[in-house]
């Protein structure tokens, strides 16, 4: 639809190793494309707009604080699980923002969520902002509890579902008067229209099928939008094989559910709705083709096609009939380009500096001067929109959560518009530390090493390593599930890592090129990892002093392979806290689909796994459960729990101390709130009970020595285990 400004990000961005490429993108090309809500099991209708009596009461923290609070208080679980979001999880300027800025620029609608554990659901409402009255209170539009949650195309399988919040996007219409919106409601997103002054919610489009995209035309009486119908139905039809039993193919993904996925893609359903003055719905017809503006101005990114294996993104843009691709330097590795009218020039940003851990906004003429740098931060952007001569985003500091801040395009001067969180004001402020380095493979990494306000003299204090992106706000980690504001206040140094660049795209952005079989079988992008990570603990304890007894990893997906990957090449950790668990290969590459084990083969993975014991052996946990010298504790959704039980069977007769709980229908990123906040509690409690516990021992004490890499990558003996748990629950 004509919302949608540029193309989703480089699949490097999200490339993983095996345990992670199951999930997210692999740099191979799997597709993942944003496909709407998914699931076969629906009501069969939509009652109009759905209230909850008991929803006024559980959202109370939902409306803002009306003064700035002063920090008085240190962080704890609960101050970040009552935080407020919008847009999506990930951090891109070119995904949807979760706001919209009215057509005369005086008013800004963020669509928003906050967690309610005690009732499990979450608070939701439209805040319509006054621009030109900073101080008044927003318009507050209450929306239902249930959170619509992404769906993505996984190796072909369509409707995949990951726990992800759908980054939901208001959009006013042209008049400014209305405001049409996504809310999910009985099971179903649907799309709905209120006054953008307050009002009654008027539904506008009903299941069955869930609203995936939707747009304003020129005036404010016709709203085209688009369904995931096609896929539903298709669904629908191959449930019925069901009857006959189903072929076992690659449509199924086993890890989760024994009911096939639908393969391919599928055109979405559009349709065209005219309204009337006061909204109600007039005429549906149902549209062939979506409108395209094949003449206009536009600017977009898109990968080069050389050298193979960089996925180097490049700005492009479109003025008049002419397409430039921008040749500067200074045009790669963009995020997001829109074509500014106004300035009649292309507007990108582009992550740069070490490690690409800066975000910089330029302005290009195409044909002209190179691009022109007019900000540059730390801070990380997200969901960046045009409006007039200004960009608006969503900004996340590694101190504060996401707000909304305008940047003049002239000037690049940001000014704060929307504070979503000003409680969090409320908390002390944070010791935290920008670290920089560069492993020994050459490549570059970053982190931010989160400390206690007070620390003892002498004191050495037991280290957290959370993983595995540190832009923007230090949260919780990837997945969020490890709290490190409350862990650095409960006394613990926290080391937020990013990973470094896949080894494989390195070397091709270097004019080295290695097969992805030569790669995969020594798993050489996993040492570049782990020697990234001794060395950001050698960066961190150049700071502080360490405690390198207590030294714990936590991870999910990308970050649990490296956490089980150190276990086995290191004995720095003494605890490692998983959300996901773990690579044997006997699990991994038979028993969670045919579609993913043609994935392995077509990326070089060491397969059949039978005759590559001797690489294998350098990924699996459970071949070495022997020679492990820590406890672990893995926190799993249900729909991947199968593929902990090898590991945890094979490390607990070795008489490692591990456990593992099961937080049901959960996917891949949780995402109920109850769970979240069991989650946070657990790994806070098994970080105390560590702390105050004499640490599992290893065949020699833990030392700084230990940080070189391989310098004990396996050791042969371990002492008989005292008996304790990991949970301090």
């Amino acid at each position: 639809m004509t919302r949608k400004l540029s193309p989703p990000p480089p699949a490097s961005a999200l490339f993983c190793s095996a345990l992670g490429a199951m999930f997210l993108v692999l740099a191979s090309g799997a597709a993942a494309e944003p496909d709407g809500q998914g699931s076969s099991a629906r009501p069969a209708a939509i009652a109009g707009h759905a209230t909850d009596l008991g929803l006024a009461h559980r959202c109370d923290r939902l409306a803002l604080a009306s003064k700035v609070l002063a920090a008085t208080h240190p962080a704890t679980p609960a101050d970040l699980l009552s935080l407020r979001d919008f847009g999506g999880s990930n951090l891109d300027a070119a995904a949807p923002p979760g706001f919209a800025i009215s057509p005369d620029g005086t008013h800004l609608a963020v669509q928003v969520r906050q967690a309610a554990p005690t009732s499990n659901t979450y608070c939701q409402a439209l805040l319509v902002f006054d621009l030109d009255r900073p101080e008044a209170r927003p318009v507050t539009i209450t929306l239902g509890p249930q959170l619509a949650r992404d769906t993505f195309t996984m190796y072909g399988m369509a409707g995949f579902p990951m726990g992800n919040p759908r980054p939901l996007t208001p959009a006013w219409s042209p008049d400014g008067r209305w405001l049409a919106f996504i809310q999910r409601v009985e099971d179903y997103d649907g799309l709905f229209l209120v006054p953008a002054a307050g009002g009654a919610v008027v539904p506008l489009a009903r299941p069955p099928a869930d609203v995936t995209d939707f747009s304003w035309a020129d005036d404010a009486t016709t709203l085209d939008y688009e369904t995931n119908a096609p896929r539903l139905d298709a669904e629908r039809r191959q449930a019925q094989e069901g009857r006959d039993g189903y072929r076992y193919d690659d449509r199924f993904w086993m890890l989760a559910t024994t009911t096939p996925f639908v393969r391919g893609s599928f055109e979405a359903a559009r349709v065209r709705l005219t309204l009337n003055r006061t909204g109600a719905v007039r005429t549906a017809i149902p549209m062939v083709n979506a409108a395209v503006n094949a003449g206009a101005n536009r600017a977009w990114v898109s990968l080069d096609s050389q050298p193979a294996g960089a996925f180097r993104t490049r700005v492009h843009a479109r003025v008049g009939s002419a397409e430039t691709p921008c040749r500067f330097q200074t045009c790669e590795a963009a995020e997001a380009a829109w074509w500014s009218a106004p300035l009649q020039s292309v507007v990108f940003v582009r992550r740069e500096g070490h490690a690409s851990s800066r975000t910089a906004l330029y302005t290009w003429r195409p044909g002209r001067q190179a691009p022109r740098r007019i900000a540059a931060t730390d801070d990380a952007l997200s969901g960046c929109t045009l409006a007039g001569e200004r960009l608006v985003c969503g900004r996340e500091r590694s101190a504060f959560p996401r707000d909304i801040i305008s940047f003049d395009l002239q000037t690049g001067h940001g000014t704060p518009l929307v504070d979503l969180n000003p409680e969090w004001n409320a908390v002390a402020p944070a010791r935290i530390t920008r670290l920089r380095w560069t492993n020994r493979f050459g490549l570059p990494a970053f982190g931010d090493l989160v400390v206690p306000q007070r620390v003892a003299v002498e004191a050495r204090l037991p280290l957290v390593v959370v993983q595995y992106e540190t832009r923007g706000f230090l949260r919780g980690g990837t997945g969020d599930e490890y709290p490190i504001r409350a862990m650095a206040d409960a006394g613990f140094a926290v080391l937020s890592i990013n990973r470094p660049m896949d080894l494989g795209v390195w070397l091709a952005r270097s004019g080295r090129p290695a097969s992805q079989q030569d790669l995969m079988a020594n798993w050489a992008d996993r040492a570049s990892v782990h020697d990234s990570l001794l060395e950001a603990i050698r960066q961190a304890a150049a700071v502080v002093p360490l405690d390198m007894s207590r030294i714990a990893v936590t991870g999910l997906s990308d970050g649990a392979s490296t956490a089980t990957y150190a276990l086995i090449h290191s004995r720095v950790f003494s605890l490692a806290l998983l959300s996901t668990c773990c690579e044997d290969p006997a699990v991994t590459t038979t028993a969670i689909g045919p579609a993913y084990e043609e994935m392995q083969r077509m990326n070089g993975y060491p397969v059949p796994w039978e005759r590559h014991r001797d690489s294998w052996h350098e990924m699996s946990l459970a071949m070495n459960a022997e020679h492990i010298c820590a406890e672990i504790q893995i926190q799993a959704a249900d729909r991947e729990a199968r593929m902990a039980l090898a590991t945890v069977a094979a490390v607990r007769n070795a008489g490692v101390r591990i456990e593992m709980y099961l937080y049901p229908d959960e996917y891949h990123v949780k995402w109920q709130p109850a769970h979240r906040a069991a989650i946070y509690r657990r790994n806070l409690n098994a970080l105390v009970a560590w702390r105050s516990r004499p640490p599992v021992a290893c065949p020699s004490q833990r030392t700084t020595a230990d940080l070189t890499p391989n310098a004990a990558p396996r050791p042969r003996s371990r002492p008989a285990a005292a008996d304790a748990g990991t949970d301090g629950t």
